[in-house]
């Protein structure tokens, strides 16, 4: 997985050892949020609506209007309570990234991309409270066939859903309506390959996921802070920065070999073995200057 990011936040990611986590307000592509919102509600105006209200009650008398409650303010909540990180699936031998993400995300002086291991991404655990989760890219077709499919398997599991406390499924149900919406974009933007890791402060608090503001590109904002080490009380040992991070890619930029020596020695200040072999220079004949 990649991170592409301006060299000054990068920097800061590795010192702190750990990632940081924006408001899905403050994101890039303008759409966030509001095309997956667009798409929820026309699949389920189209009629997979009325197939899931029968589904959950069902289920539970009553908790499609519940579930349907929490929709309404759906969009405004997932905008200003939920923070993420994007991320690019990245090919192992791939030393150049990906020209569109230096161009968007890069910078105006020098660009980064921090490579990490996946392993992270396939732990089933809820002691951060924070998930990983793969991008959707396409419209109201696409999300409704998803759609379609989660309704398609809430009817054929009934009589095990019906054992799932009603608070419990009602907050679940809410959760993955969520969390869709955010993992849902605009086809134009499918090269990205991203994948997503969402925490929601307010619902799903974790004591180790610290919130502080940060400056990034000017503008002070709140950020949620994922560990990349492992902690007391929190048993993740594949929590270690000298595992997870695979390599730097230092993007095109006026002074690569300035910006590459001092990635190096911010890995060697933070214990990483072999930093030398960690840091690649992409030689892509681009350079941003602000």
């Amino acid at each position: 997985m990649a991170h592409y990011t301006t060299a000054e936040n990068a920097a800061l990611i590795l010192k702190n050892q750990s990632l940081w986590l924006r408001s899905a307000a403050m994101m890039n592509d303008f759409s966030e949020v509001a095309h997956g919102s667009f798409c929820l509600v026309q699949s389920l105006q189209a009629g997979l609506g009325q197939r899931l209200a029968t589904a959950l009650d069902t289920v539970h008398p009553g908790l499609w209007k519940a579930v349907a409650e929490w929709i309404a303010g759906l969009e405004t909540h997932t905008r200003h309570h939920t923070y993420l990180i994007s991320l690019s699936a990245h090919h192992p031998e791939n030393m150049l990234g990906r020209l569109s993400m230096w161009r968007a995300y890069g910078g105006a002086t020098s660009g980064v991309a921090i490579i990490l291991n996946n392993e992270p991404f396939w732990h089933g655990s809820d002691q951060l409270g924070a998930y990983s989760s793969p991008v959707l890219y396409g419209g109201v077709e696409e999300f409704s066939r998803e759609l379609d499919r989660v309704i398609q398997n809430i009817e054929q599991n009934q009589e095990l859903l019906k054992r799932v406390p009603f608070e419990n499924a009602k907050s679940t149900i809410f959760n993955s309506l969520q969390y869709s919406i955010l993992s849902t974009k605009h086809p134009a933007f499918e090269e990205e390959q991203e994948w997503r890791v969402i925490h929601s402060p307010l619902t799903d608090a974790s004591a180790f996921i610290p919130t502080k503001v940060q400056t990034i590109r000017g503008i002070p904002q709140m950020i949620c802070e994922i560990p990349l080490r492992d902690r007391p009380g929190l048993n993740m040992p594949w929590l270690n920065l000298d595992k997870l991070l695979d390599r730097v890619i230092i993007g095109p930029c006026v002074y690569p070999q300035q910006v590459a020596w001092g990635f190096r020695e911010i890995l060697r200040e933070i214990g990483i073995s072999n930093p030398d072999e960690r840091i690649t220079v992409a030689p892509i004949p681009l350079r941003q200057q602000g």
